[in-house]
Order: structure tokens, then sequence, then C-alpha cells
């Protein structure tokens, strides 16, 4: 009897040893997963001292980007092609250079900015006199918001007319697939949650909307960028070409009027 009570306690203590070995190899397993998913940047910039404008005009570009350079191989790979697109179309359609596009796509992120600059170093001259005070462009891809289900970069273009104006637009990427966001609210809801909402709204745009009737089927000046922040969503409304007015609201108080995908993402 105690030679049985002695083997059934060792097999309940090798038991107990493999629940140990089995909650611990789970528990580095979520630990691995959790850093995987963790998104890595480092922010590169490209100078372009004095570019060649299509209008004749010389000004040098200055573009800011955080590139992803470590975390989930699709995540990264939306986004690298995400700032691709962006870098072609700074480039293309401000100065009309037309290079095909494949021929300037590159996945090295390790040089994807100095990639550009050498891609376009034929657009620029070393005739400094011809430097145009004022028209500078600056371009900025930024990393804004990181949580454990999405991440969110903002793209800011900065350019120079009466004063310094700076156009945003903000893209969110699931972190589970890789893939963009594509929508955070639409038009109906955003109307909707200014009705309902006079402690939440801002006033200055709320105001402009009542002076300019919008009705529910004309609304693409209310929702023209919206970005999915850590603890908040990010507007940006346009009154007129070049009058911008960013405002920020809460999540918790505007969370009911975001998409589906939207309110899965922050939950």
């Amino acid at each position: 009897m105690n030679e049985y009570k002695m083997k059934h306690s060792n097999c309940m203590w090798l038991v107990a040893i493999a629940l140990i070995v089995v909650m611990m190899s789970c528990m580095g397993g979520k630990q691995d997963e959790s850093k995987n998913l963790t998104l890595v940047t480092e922010r590169q910039e490209c100078v372009l001292k004095y570019f060649k404008h299509i209008t004749g005009e010389v000004s040098p570009l200055t573009i800011t980007i955080d590139i992803p350079v470590d975390g989930s191989q699709t995540l990264v790979d939306s986004i690298t092609l995400f700032i691709n697109e962006k870098l072609y179309n700074f480039f293309d359609d401000k100065e009309n250079c037309h290079l095909p596009y494949e021929n300037v796509f590159s996945t090295d992120v390790k040089q994807l900015t100095e990639h550009y600059r050498k891609a376009y170093a034929s657009f620029s001259t070393s005739d400094s006199t011809a430097e145009h005070e004022f028209a500078t462009d600056c371009m900025e891809i930024n990393m804004v918001a990181q949580t454990s289900t999405y991440v969110t970069y903002q793209v800011n273009n900065i350019f120079f007319g009466e004063g310094v104006e700076t156009a945003k637009e903000w893209v969110t990427f699931v972190k589970s697939d890789g893939h963009r966001l594509a929508e955070v609210i639409n038009d109906s809801e955003m109307l909707r949650f200014y009705r309902e909402h006079s402690e939440l709204r801002n006033d200055a745009i709320w105001e402009d909307l009542l002076n300019h009737c919008y009705e529910e089927d004309s609304l693409n000046d209310i929702v023209c960028s919206v970005g999915l922040l850590e603890d908040s969503i990010a507007h940006q409304y346009i009154y007129a070409p070049g009058i911008f007015e960013d405002v920020k609201y809460p999540i918790d108080g505007i969370a009911p009027y975001l998409t589906k995908e939207a309110q899965d993402l922050i939950h």
C-alpha cells in the first residue's frame, strides 16, 4: 500500500511538473507573439537641396519618414508599400517627373529614403542662384499611434502659400494581417455625432457646417481625413482650399459612431 502511494505521489509530481512546463511554454509563446507584433521604426530623412520644379523654380525638398524595420512581416510589408506610394506621388504629382513606378519602388527599408533621393537626383540642379526663397516642399510620414491591435501613420504635406499650411492624412494598419483600415467613421455618422454631442464637437466647425447647410448626402468636407489614435480620433476639416482645422475627439465619446472594424480594434 505504501509502495502504491509512493508511485501515485511520484506520478502526481510528474503531472504537476508537466503542467508547469506547458504553462511556461504557453506564456513564452504569448510573449514572443506580442513581441513580434510590436512595430519598430527608424526615422530617416531625405533632402534634395536644389530641386527643379516643373514651374522652373528651384527649392529644397525635405522628407522625414518613420521606416518600419522590425515587427510582423505582413505589417512591415504593408507599411513599406504605403510609404512607397506616398513617396512616388509626392515626387511625381508635384513635379511631373513621370518615372515608372516599378523602377522606383523599393523594399529595402534600411535605404528607402536614400533610394528615392538617388532616383530623383537627376531632377536637381547645382544652380543655387535659382532657388525660390519660399517654395519649400516638405512631407512627413510618421507613426503617431501603436496599440496591440493597430498602428496609425500620419502624413503631413507642408507647403507655403500666404502662410505655412499642413494637409494631414491618417492611415491605420491592422496588426493581425497588415491591411489598411478602410474607414474609421463614415460621413453620416460623423454628422450624427456632431448633432448629438455638443459637448464634444468643435464649435468653429459646427458653425461652418450650419452656415453652409450641409446635408447627409453632401458631407465630403466633414470627413476628409480621420485618424484612429491611441485614446482619441484625429480629424482635419477643410473650410476652403488651404484653410484647415485640426481637432481630436476622445475615443470613449465617439466610439459608438465608428465603423464596426474600428470599434473592434479599440475594444
